[in-house]
């Protein structure tokens, strides 16, 4: 039991040493050009990946983006259309009441 503890400290002790030294801090002398604009720091987005993986995941989620924004134009002019027509079925029947409204008063029926 003794011996795992030494091995798991040791093993803790390198990975803890290895990230330390995988960190990189950059300095402001790096991070600001000569004119004092900040440098420019590169996305993700920016580099092209090579794995082709991500890429068909980075496609996939475009064409997901370009589905949403499509369908979100498409709902909004159906929203129009969907009021325009409703406000024309007002006016119909408002015309369709009152020419029957006219024919009632001009004709009434016999009792």
């Amino acid at each position: 039991m003794k011996n795992i503890r030494t091995l798991m400290l040791a093993v803790s002790a390198l990975l803890c040493m290895n990230l330390a030294q995988a960190q990189t801090t950059v300095s402001t002398d790096d991070a600001v050009g000569a004119n004092g604009t900040a440098g420019v720091s590169v996305g993700a987005k920016a580099a092209v990946a090579t794995d082709p993986l991500v890429q068909k995941r980075q496609s996939d989620s475009d064409a997901t983006a370009d589905y949403k924004a499509k369908k979100k134009t498409a709902k909004a002019n159906m929203k129009v259309e969907k009021a325009e027509a409703k406000s024309d079925l007002k006016e119909e029947k408002l015309e369709s009441t009152s020419v029957r409204n006219k024919a009632l008063a001009t004709d009434p029926i016999p009792k």
